[in-house]
């Protein structure tokens, strides 16, 4: 008997070493939050916007290495924000309502973590590209327009 309790205990105190590297890992994550706002006319692919930067005047002299860097990332989903590109896997992707009306603009916002950024470049509107992970979303900011 004295030996299935001592069994017990040490299951039990393995267990709660597991929960307690659980709720460590999850709250340094928490900690680490960034919230982003980015426009709800997404998500896109990321080859295709690789593909936009490579060929597209508008992001002329763009960063070869970063350009490099995202094509290194697979299949991932793109948002615009005003200075970011944002990418993401689908699952986070997901979690981000899209629409497109022409009277009004919808920004959507949401909290991650990010995990790199890297500069796009000397282009004429530069921004920066951020992998993100993470994704949850708070909500939305709309802009009308008098038609």
């Amino acid at each position: 008997m004295n030996r299935s309790l001592i069994a017990i205990v040490i299951v039990l105190v393995a267990i709660l070493g597991i929960f307690s590297l659980y709720a460590i890992d999850h709250s340094s994550d928490d900690l680490n939050k960034t919230t982003l706002n980015v426009s709800s006319e997404g998500p896109l692919k990321l080859s295709n916007v690789i593909e936009d930067i490579k060929t597209h005047d508008y992001y002329k002299g763009y960063d070869n290495e970063t350009v490099e860097w995202m094509e290194t990332l697979g299949d991932k989903y793109v948002w615009f924000s005003l200075d970011e590109i944002v990418i993401m896997d689908k699952w986070d992707s997901d979690k981000i309502p899209s629409q497109y009306v022409c009277d009004a603009s919808f920004y959507e916002i949401f909290s991650c973590n990010v995990m790199e950024k890297h500069p796009l470049g000397n282009t004429l509107y530069p921004r920066d590209v951020v992998l993100v992970k993470n994704v949850e979303y708070i909500g939305e900011d709309v802009i009308s327009y008098e038609v």
